[in-house]
């Protein structure tokens, strides 16, 4: 994911919230939120190297599936919950983004455009999927959904999920215009209608 994105992510909490963040990864970001803005938080990520990573961190990290560490949590146990790049890569993200509502007020998702001009060019002159990223091959590649900004958008509408926050971003930083075409990342900050 890109830089200026986690920068946004930091920006947009509130220090002292509580947080967690779900596909954390090494959980260097995680520390880094902690560190920044005092946060009181936990993480959820599968890959067992990956949670010795977080543990080194001095992170409280459950290893399994993002549904069934969803399942260790209360209602509203927290005040954030991250999806930071890993909404493409669930198999049911409806599911994941309803059970995320119920321990948390505010979900934050950050995932790859598919729509980006870049991925729209391979496919149209290539006639090769596009990959995001790291250049893995498509049958490498976690995704699993393969979603642009609007589907995404429209997706919330249908949900009755209110986008509070979007931010859009590609090599260079911080896009204000065109995002469905220039964008190689979103972020969004959202919260359930009642």
């Amino acid at each position: 994911m890109n830089s200026y994105l986690y920068e946004k992510v930091i920006h947009w909490i509130p220090k002292g919230s509580r947080v967690l963040d779900l596909g954390t990864g090494d959980g260097s970001f995680l520390k880094n939120l902690i560190q920044e803005k005092k946060v009181n938080a936990e993480s959820v990520e599968q890959n067992p190297k990956l949670v010795a990573s977080c543990i080194k961190h001095g992170l409280v990290t459950y290893q399994g599936d993002i549904l069934d560490g969803l399942d260790q949590y209360g209602e509203n146990r927290f005040d954030y919950v991250l999806l930071l790049g890993t909404l493409q890569e669930l198999h049911s993200p409806e599911e994941v983004l309803q059970h995320s509502f119920r321990v948390a007020r505010h979900v934050i998702v950050a995932f790859n455009n598919f729509a980006f001009w870049r991925s729209r060019l391979l496919l149209l002159c290539r006639g090769v999927s596009p990959s995001q990223g790291d250049d893995i091959p498509w049958y490498e590649s976690p995704n699993t959904q393969f979603f642009s900004c609007i589907d995404f958008n429209k997706f919330c509408r249908l949900k009755k999920i209110k986008r509070l926050r979007s931010a859009y971003f590609n090599s260079y930083g911080y896009l204000k215009y065109f995002s469905n075409l220039r964008a190689e990342t979103a972020l969004t900050l959202l919260e359930q209608e009642k």
